[in-house]
């Protein structure tokens, strides 16, 4: 298998995986209402689960839906401007957007490592280690920066709406 059908499936494996944990959240804020309603303990720990599979969803999904064209675009300014400029435009903002999610996943990397290192703990109702919680943070925003750098290699421009890939 090539490389490029690899990373393919891994972005569209993350998006899958991104997606299920809503439906892990919906059964396990379902059962918790369930529980409490009938007098039982509900699970403690549902919580800081549902917190840490928020941040999880966002990030594995955000790839895709860069892909996708899915993530928000204003064009009512854009719309206007003559088509030589629309690209440039379009080109500077993939330019703009690849830079600033490749600098947050650098400075996410780097506290990874950091909190790796020091053994921290995320401590709610369950203790996590805190580097998973950056080693989210940083794929996500590593794998949205590739995915806005190849738009632009592509030449494709971002628009908001259905990408091509």
């Amino acid at each position: 298998m090539s490389l490029p059908k690899l990373y393919s499936g891994l972005i569209t494996g993350l998006a899958v995986t991104g997606a299920l944990s809503f439906v892990f959240m919906t059964f396990a804020i379902v059962i918790n209402v369930i529980l409490r309603n009938t007098g039982q303990h509900p699970i403690q720990a549902t919580t800081a689960l549902i917190e840490y599979a928020l941040l999880f969803a966002t990030m594995a999904g955000a790839p895709w839906l860069v892909r996708q064209g899915g993530h928000i675009a204003i064009t009512s300014f854009t719309n206007f401007l003559p088509p030589v400029m629309r690209t440039a435009l379009g080109r500077i903002v993939l330019i703009i957007s690849a830079a600033i999610l490749a600098a947050l996943s650098w400075r996410a990397t780097l506290l990874t490592a950091q909190m790796w290192e020091r053994g921290t703990y995320d401590i709610r109702s369950i203790a996590i280690p805190s580097w998973v919680l950056y080693a989210f943070l940083a794929a996500g925003f590593g794998l949205m920066a590739l995915e806005f750098f190849r738009l632009l290699i592509r030449g494709n421009i971002y628009s908001g709406e259905s990408a091509q890939h």
